[in-house]
């Protein structure tokens, strides 16, 4: 296992740090525009490295399905690929085949091949296994290793249904002493319009693309905060990473907030309890992992060695064709004799999903908040001759060897957080966490002593 071993998460599920960066990295050579062989070379990848066996030829069939919904051509003009076709005779007839969909020009040919390449992809239904264009393709190699300077205003982003159905975007952390901080957008705001534009049932993604910019350009934001509507110009500036939050929620309460699992997270956690306990004893501990998509596994293992013993199974990893291995915990225990609980979302993933099952098959943790995305499998990223890939080449299941996988986490206190809890500026969530902390001595005692 290396630290280049990431569990990843298909998509943010609306939640988005309003972020944005680019920095060159070790190039391929690229055509001037993708074709059929895109789709190929995602094939070699899934040969070489997907977790399981694959069969080239549903794949590929798989793909060529896509290019027929999206030319609206029949199978006559775009055939399966026989069974049994040899390797060579298979891929050159899908490259006929793409040559003969883009002739169609239902869209650019590049667009086609990300088209086809994603659907290939999917027909696998691995919540890490999926294509990223260029532009996203550098952005997560930046994210998961880089230390990198964003442009943008410096908040993340949710998108909420409320009980009709509509789905509004509101500001679910501001980043301190960022441009969004400056110009006076708190947590829960609503944003209803950024220069001019509604963002009524768009989705956080949505939103990110109209909110972030260049610096030194200005984002007129209309918010919505109780009963007032503001007008607020942001300017865009460089915003640098932020991986955790620290601060005691209550007296001995410490509340923990972790973005995302990526390059140095387990230290700077350390170092924001270190900072916490030189203000005062901390009692009970309330870890944040809503939202959070994942990230670096061994950032995992560092968080998890704050709260558990030493070299702790946290989860149980399969790869193929080698035996199966663990995920310990790593480095020294702070927290070990605290009561503690986890608050997790639909965007809880991969790593976030290890930690919150560790915690729950150890009884070590009460988890608080809704069921997780169901997203936890170890993936690398392949670059591939136009955008790159990633790949799952590790099951992980949890110390007791439960999927999670397609089927989530169950809190042991479900609640719900809606857009009108929003609305009225409450996070039911958090107010249950802290009445679980608040409750747990005796169950802590009594339960993880005996595990």
């Amino acid at each position: 296992m290396t630290q280049q071993r990431a569990a990843l998460r298909t998509y943010l599920a609306g939640l988005l740090a309003v972020l944005l960066l680019l920095i060159p990295f070790t190039e391929v050579p690229r055509a001037s525009a993708a074709d059929g062989s895109l789709v190929v070379a995602a094939l070699r990848v899934l040969e070489q490295d997907y977790v399981d066996p694959v069969q080239p030829i549903p794949l590929l069939n798989a793909a060529v399905a896509t290019l027929r919904k999206a030319t609206n051509e029949s199978p006559d003009m775009l055939p399966d690929v026989t069974q049994g076709t040899s390797e060579a005779v298979a891929d050159a007839q899908f490259v006929s085949e793409f040559s003969r969909a883009a002739e169609t020009q239902a869209m650019p040919e590049t667009q086609l091949a990300y088209v086809a390449t994603q659907g290939m992809l999917l027909s696998l239904r691995d919540s890490h296994t999926y294509f990223m264009d260029p532009k996203t393709y550098e952005e997560s190699r930046v994210q998961l290793f880089g230390n990198p300077t964003f442009t943008g205003i410096g908040v993340v982003i949710t998108a909420q249904k409320d009980t009709s159905g509509t789905a509004y975007v509101f500001v679910e952390n501001v980043f301190p002493d960022s441009p969004a901080a400056q110009a006076g957008i708190k947590r829960f705001d609503r944003i209803v319009t950024v220069n001019g534009q509604s963002l009524v049932n768009k989705t956080a993604e949505d939103a990110s693309t109209l909110i972030r910019g260049p610096a030194g350009t200005v984002a007129n934001i209309t918010v919505q905060r109780g009963t007032q509507t503001l007008q607020i110009a942001v300017t865009r500036a460089p915003i640098k990473e932020i991986k955790v939050e620290a601060n005691f929620a209550a007296p001995g309460v410490a509340y923990l907030k972790i973005f995302e699992f990526t390059e140095g997270t387990g230290q700077q956690l350390r170092e924001a309890i270190q900072g916490l306990q030189s203000q005062g004893p901390i009692h009970s501990v309330i870890l944040d992992l809503r939202g959070n998509p994942g990230g670096l596994i061994t950032e995992a293992a560092s968080v998890g060695g704050i709260f558990m013993p030493p070299n702790t199974i946290l989860a149980r990893i399969h790869e193929r064709g080698q035996a199966a291995s663990t995920l310990m915990t790593s480095g020294l225990a702070m927290l070990l004799d605290v009561p503690m609980a986890v608050v997790v979302d639909a965007s809880s993933a991969s790593a976030s999903e290890i930690l919150t099952g560790a915690f729950k098959d150890y009884q070590r943790a009460t988890i608080v908040g809704d069921k997780t995305a169901g997203a936890l499998g170890g993936s690398i990223t392949a670059r591939l001759p136009d955008g790159g890939m990633s790949v799952t080449v590790e099951r992980i299941l949890t110390p007791k060897n439960l999927q999670v996988e397609a089927v989530g986490i169950t809190p042991n206190v479900p609640v719900k957080f809606t857009a009108e809890d929003m609305e009225h500026g409450q996070d039911p969530q958090l107010e249950a966490a802290l009445h679980a902390v608040g409750t747990a001595w005796l169950w802590f005692a009594r339960a993880w002593r005996a595990a």
